[in-house]
């Protein structure tokens, strides 16, 4: 029973240790204050143990309250979250320690820190995270169960193996729950984790905005592929649209775009299009995608989408979108890829949309456009092939590091004077003269390529990848993809941007610790490689096992045959077994001997060799008499050895210990 006891020394210093351990994996999710208030209270409560501090008074722990919760109203916006909730939880969790006097109080210490590691859940579920999450429990219960502990040595080691034995024993019931319980919605609703603060494409693009994702070796998301599997020059992934330019700034139509001439449903479609100027044509590819949370509503695909996923739709663009903004792990399925939409004609409107330009500034550029477009007698693809070659043939330079080039003539300076630049430079370039020419044009902004894993069949792609390119509009044809990046760098098409760049600069200067960067080294590469196969299985069978592929499972080993009840006796007789192994296990279990029992087991083990075995109830020192009459030569050493341990058991002078394992040799 729990008293208004002091906590003793031992487990005080496990609840600092469980602590400092449980808010490390939300560190960045709390304000930088709140983490230094628990290293605060860590330290105080140290000098404490040590003598050498008091107490807080009641106005500092009142002052230090006030702080955090100033902390959290000046953090977030809006301040009703779910970091702003954890926030409070863990100031409550910190400062507790520095008024936890009582057994009580230890107590709730260690349920508040409960707490947090099952909020640390709703902030990252990756494999690493959840293997250090299964260490601050271990820490918790050890903490807890030296509550309960008599004695105040108890040693480091047995707290942990016991904690340890605890979560393996609990672990079989765990699993058993998480395959056969029906999975059901959640019964209440928190505010979804912010992910403004994520790197990651957005729905405006200035050139230089994706550079800066190149230096980011983050995971954007995942495609496994049923079958084949593009090559590399083919791997576009579509995300977003930008089809509206500032003279600055490419931005992208939403959904809630509308003229005269049309209706919103021209412009966004719940299903797949079969008829009409934006019918597609499937392509071969099947893929299924798992995509990271960003906090954005778009959706990756393999060229333009040609299929709807589950509460998802699609623009006339082609391009994906979720109804909600993806702030979880997605899981979705595509049936093919659409190269591009067949029409014979563009309405005018839509004619008007894509060949916009701002009517002040690059004149040397639209003077450009008309003269390339008349050299290739009016037509879009000629033209297109004779900017390619410009790229191609002049000296123009693909670089992470671009200068900055004058806002009011951004693509002038470009073309004809700096001609050094990025994917967005060119792309942006490519489609501002194909629209001064007055064909319509647009920009791309996704990711190109990502890194092909043949064992599994999929394709990683993270932020380095990201890339924009261009689409053109075709009577007849429809859109039609360029790329003019490829062009100027086809490396960085066909083997990825860390191939692309040029000696003097460096692939993920802001990441020198990212396994990314060591790729060529095969021990590292190795052990990444099987990391992130591994937490690749870990999200798609353990972190998205949905209902329906829990009931498909069960299924395919139960049979469709009275399903449920099936599935409700497999789990009863699934949970009996497991009680039953348990209870077995702990009435049977062995009562484990201190280090001087075993000591004494093997003299006795030594004794039974030689034909001497202890009679019921004969005690020690009488065991040596009779063995000292029986044989000279063991008189001596028998005798010194009991003579030892009976000092060492009943007199409680540990440092014999050494003394008994050298007279335990002489045997």
């Amino acid at each position: 029973m729990l008293s208004d006891a002091q906590v003793s020394r031992t487990s005080t210093l496990w609840l600092i240790a469980a602590l400092l351990s449980v808010l490390f994996p939300i560190w960045k999710q709390v304000p930088l204050l709140i983490i230094l208030t628990g290293c605060l209270s860590a330290g105080w409560r140290i000098a404490i143990l040590q003598g050498r501090g008091h107490w807080p008074p009641f106005l500092l722990r009142l002052g230090l309250i006030l702080i955090a919760l100033v902390s959290v109203v000046v953090s977030f916006r809006p301040l009703i979250s779910l970091e702003s909730s954890v926030s409070i939880l863990a100031a409550g969790y910190a400062l507790k320690l520095l008024e936890m006097r009582s057994q009580r109080d230890a107590l709730v210490v260690v349920y508040i820190g409960y707490f947090l590691v099952a909020t640390a859940v709703l902030f990252s579920q990756t494999l690493l995270q959840t293997l250090y999450l299964m260490f601050c429990l271990v820490m918790l219960i050890a903490a807890q169960q030296g509550l309960f502990r008599e004695m105040d040595t108890t040693p480091v080691v047995s707290s942990i193996r016991f904690a340890g034995l605890l979560a393996f024993q609990a672990a079989p019931l765990t699993i058993l729950l998480f395959i056969l319980v029906p999975r059901m919605g959640p019964l209440w609703s928190v505010p979804l984790p912010d992910n403004s603060g994520r790197v990651g494409l957005t729905d405006a693009m200035t050139p230089g905005d994706i550079a800066r994702l190149s230096r980011s070796d983050e995971l954007v998301f995942r495609a496994r592929f049923a079958a084949d599997v593009p090559p590399a020059q083919q791997r576009y992934w579509r995300a977003v649209v930008l089809d509206q330019f500032d003279g600055k700034t490419w931005k992208q139509t939403d959904k809630l775009f509308s003229v005269a001439a049309m209706s919103q449903k021209d412009w966004v479609s719940k299903q797949p299009v079969t008829e009409g100027w934006w019918k597609n044509r499937l392509g071969s590819y099947q893929y299924e995608v798992m995509m990271e949370p960003t906090g954005k509503p778009w959706m990756y695909s393999l060229g333009a989408a040609g299929t709807v996923a589950e509460k998802s739709f699609f623009y006339r663009t082609m391009r994906l979108a979720s109804e909600q903004p993806v702030d979880s792990r997605l899981l979705y399925s595509l049936d093919g890829m659409l190269p591009r939409a067949r029409s014979v004609s563009m309405p005018g409107w839509l004619v008007e949309l894509n060949t916009r330009i701002p009517v002040v500034g690059n004149d040397r550029s639209r003077q450009y456009a008309l003269r390339l477009f008349n050299q290739a007698g009016e037509d879009p693809v000629k033209m297109a092939g004779r900017l390619l070659s410009l790229f191609r043939q002049d000296d123009f330079y693909y670089t992470l590091s671009p200068p900055l080039y004058d806002q009011s003539s951004t693509i002038d300076q470009f073309l004809f004077e700096g001609r050094r630049g990025f994917c967005a430079h060119y792309a942006g370039a490519f489609v501002y003269l194909m629209r001064a020419a007055g064909i319509p044009a647009r920009v791309i902004g996704g990711y190109q390529g990502g890194e092909f894993k043949e064992d599994e069949n999929l394709i990683q792609v993270r932020q380095f990848d990201a890339h924009a390119w261009a689409e053109i509009w075709v009577a007849g044809q429809g859109w039609l993809r360029f790329d003019p990046t490829a062009a100027v760098s086809p490396q960085r098409i066909a083997s990825g941007l860390e191939a692309a760049i040029g000696p003097a600069e460096t692939f993920l200067p802001d990441s020198p610790l990212s396994l990314y960067r060591y790729r060529q080294s095969g021990i590292i590469n190795r052990v990444r490689l099987v990391f992130e196969k591994a937490e690749y299985q870990w999200q798609r069978s353990v972190v998205n096992f949905k209902q329906d592929q829990q009931e498909a499972f069960l299924r395919s080993l139960l049979g469709d045959k009275d399903f449920y009840w099936r599935q409700a006796t497999a789990l009863a007789l699934g949970v009996s077994l497991i009680l039953a192994v348990l209870s077995l296990t702990l009435l049977y279990r062995r009562q484990s001997l201190s280090p001087l029992q075993k000591l004494y087991a093997r003299f006795l083990k030594k004794m039974a060799k030689r034909g001497f075995v202890p009679g019921d109830g004969e005690a020690e020192l009488s065991f040596a008499r009779r063995i000292s009459k029986s044989d000279d030569k063991l008189a001596e050493p028998v005798m010194s050895f009991c003579e030892a341990y009976i000092q060492a058991a009943y007199g409680e002078n540990f440092s014999e210990m050494h003394e008994l394992k050298r007279l335990l040799t002489r045997f």
